[in-house]
């Protein structure tokens, strides 16, 4: 019974410090489980990405006099990882939500995307991304980095492109796709065409206008109205794609973040998280900007499950089926009711305060080594 009792005890610990600092686990890991051990203990098991929390943790279980044996792995694991960062290696990886192909896709990388590594399991590799997302990848798909290495990658000559590309070699073949957002070392260029470097050494050559020079880049701190809305443009009519967020399929928030992140800002991964950053904006279509992020959803419990860019003149273009642009003005022909009568609210990015979910990449310590911007 004492025994049990001291379970019992430890498991309403765990959920305690679980409720405390995990909000989202789509960004922080804590799988702790507890068990039975010997002569009246408990056997504290699992892992987490947060180190305050087992702290936390360790902490209460020794307040409230459970004895214990800590088992919780801290992650990165750095007794399994010794090459705790990666780069993605093709135009666009998957990422799923558990360490198999049939899993579900939750949100995709694009070549040249930096990423942290938590642990390895026959083949796949669970890490984080730069907008603090967690998946599962297939190793195949990365190029494992020591950290000294990491940080002569990001003091390379890079590039970032622009638009759909072909990297070719001398002889006119085809070694590699890019898509919009994919990042590669430049080694040498001429007046039309760049030699480059993939992540994993591959080399050819692409167009110097399908890149921009990733510092200048980079270093585009404010954001534009029209720029953002001419960028959404390049992607109308692409697909629609569940998880998706390169130009070969996309979901309604992983095209907001290429229309960020090609403007140089790092967004959230979903609309729901997307809808907590930025500045709040009255749901009424006179203050309404270019830019402007709408999103929608269950009017009752006012879930988020979809989200757009307004562009101007009632209409906002997002991915639905398909990239497309639609109005909340009732007159017009391409006019959405649906979306109209969900339409939950409004959030600014624009001239908004350094945020989790709205980061430059020139002030991203994993795309850069040292950032200049003061914001």
């Amino acid at each position: 019974m004492g025994c049990a009792n001291q379970v019992d005890k430890s498991i309403m610990e765990v959920e305690r410090i679980k409720s405390k600092y995990v909000s989202d686990n789509r960004v922080a890991v804590f799988d702790v489980h507890v068990s039975k051990g010997d002569k009246g203990s408990v056997i504290v098991a699992g892992e987490t990405t947060i180190q305050d929390a087992k702290k936390a943790l360790i902490s209460s279980l020794q307040k409230n006099n459970i004895p214990f044996t800590d088992s919780v792995k801290l992650l990165p694991d750095l007794n399994q990882v010794q090459q705790p960062w990666a780069l993605v290696t093709v135009s666009a990886a998957n990422l799923r939500d558990k360490p198999r192909y049939a899993a579900q896709l939750v949100s995709q990388l694009i070549m040249g995307t930096p990423v942290k590594i938590l642990k390895e399991q026959q083949g796949w590799v669970l890490i984080q991304c730069p907008d603090k997302y967690i998946g599962w990848i297939n190793s195949s798909s990365l190029h494992f980095l020591i950290p000294q290495e990491f940080t002569n990658w990001k003091n390379t000559l890079r590039a970032v492109l622009n638009s759909d590309a072909w990297v070719l070699d001398p002889n006119g073949k085809r070694v590699s796709d890019l898509v919009p957002g994919s990042i590669v070392q430049v080694l040498s260029d001429s007046a039309e065409f760049s030699k480059v470097s993939l992540p994993d050494g591959r080399w050819g050559y692409i167009q110097k206008a399908a890149y921009w020079d990733f510092d200048t880049w980079a270093n585009q701190n404010i954001l534009q109205k029209d720029k953002l809305v001419d960028t959404a443009f390049e992607f109308m009519g692409l697909p629609y794609l569940w998880g998706g967020t390169s130009s070969k399929g996309l979901d309604c928030s992983g095209f907001m973040k290429n229309i960020y992140f090609l403007n140089g800002y790092i967004l959230a991964r979903d609309a729901s998280q997307q809808v907590n950053y930025g500045l709040q904006v009255d749901k009424k279509l006179p203050v309404l900007q270019k830019g402007d992020l709408l999103f929608f959803g269950n009017i009752k419990s006012k879930k988020v499950t979809h989200v757009g860019m307004y562009i101007g003149d009632t209409e906002f273009i997002h991915a639905s089926a398909r990239v497309m642009v639609n109005s909340l003005d009732s007159t017009r022909t391409n006019y959405s009711d649906y979306r109209a009568s969900t339409w939950l609210g409004v959030r600014r990015y624009m001239g908004q305060d350094l945020q989790d979910g709205i980061m430059p990449v020139s002030l991203h310590p994993w795309y850069v080594s040292k950032s200049e911007i003061k914001m």
